[in-house]
Order: structure tokens, then C-alpha cells, then sequence
């Protein structure tokens, strides 16, 4: 129901999305880790949308979905966080 009122889709569109990208996250491949606090499970993967066209794109972890709702979705700002990573790398190389 959730899933339909906020994003247009239906829990089998959630889950053919899902299995389509092997459970994992679109950006860094991995499975969901984040643990609610309150409940002990694991928190579903996020649905990602384009906050101007709220056009659906892909499943994301917490982490990467936090990061780039943070950023904006602003592909200048998170080219410049990259930049300044590899600047500052500790161990010299890019990463």
C-alpha cells in the first residue's frame, strides 16, 4: 500500500525490481545492512526516484540512497566529493 501511494508501483513491481538486480543494491552491488533499531530487521531496500520527474529508477541501499538524497542529486557536487577523496587517499592510491 505504501509502495503504491508513494511511488506509483505495486509490491510485485518492488519485488521484480529486486529480484532483477539480485537483491542488491544498484550502486555499490551489495546487500541491505542497515538494521532498524526499533524492530531488528533489516530495512528494505529503497525505491529511488528523480525528485523533478518522480520517475522510478532503481532499488538502493540506505547508505547510497542516503548519500545521494544528501548531495541532491547533484552530479557536480559528488564529482567534487571524488575528487577531494582521492586528493586526501591515505594510503596514495585511487580508489
Amino acid at each position: 500500500r505504501n509502495l503504491k501511494r508513494s511511488f506509483g508501483i505495486s509490491l510485485e513491481d518492488y519485488l521484480e525490481k529486486l529480484k532483477a538486480q539480485d537483491g542488491k543494491c544498484a550502486i555499490c552491488k551489495q546487500p541491505e545492512t542497515f538494521i532498524i533499531k526499533a524492530t531488528g530487521f533489516i530495512k528494505r531496500m529503497a525505491v529511488d526516484h528523480c525528485h523533478n520527474s518522480e520517475r522510478i529508477r532503481d532499488l538502493l541501499c540506505n547508505r547510497c540512497n542516503t548519500t545521494i538524497g544528501l548531495a541532491e542529486d547533484n552530479v557536480e557536487l559528488l564529482k567534487e566529493m571524488i575528487n577531494y577523496l582521492v586528493k586526501h587517499n591515505s594510503n596514495g592510491e585511487n580508489n
